[in-house]
């Protein structure tokens, strides 16, 4: 069986609040998952204590954050362009600390 291409506009996927987070999952399957977040300007998400079998990217497309992983007690700082994997089982928290909305595209794999 050959499997379709998929197209999701932004106003037909799922929408949640993680604290100030508003997060957009557009492709859930066995194999990725596919989601963007925005943040306000000042603004936090909750702090999402990592997936156990799954790698997880950031992209950030627009602005600048900190990135908060617990279990290293560290931050990561993340520009437009830049890019940040997750490796299973580490904690995450983003803050938007720039003077525009922060937008940041997610992936994790195999699965969330």
């Amino acid at each position: 069986m050959e499997e379709k291409i998929l197209v999701r506009a932004q106003d037909g996927v799922r929408i949640w609040l993680e604290d100030q987070e508003i997060c957009r999952e557009y492709f859930k399957t066995d194999k990725i998952t596919f989601g963007m977040s925005e943040l306000p300007v000042g603004g936090a998400g909750a702090l999402d204590p990592g997936h156990a079998e799954a790698h997880e990217v950031f992209f950030c497309v627009q602005g600048e954050v900190l990135c908060y992983v617990p279990e290293e007690d560290r931050y990561y700082r993340l520009t437009a362009g830049d890019a940040m994997l997750v490796t299973p089982g580490k904690g995450h928290k983003l803050f938007n600390i720039g003077e525009t909305r922060a937008v940041l595209t997610w992936s994790c794999a195999p699965r969330q």
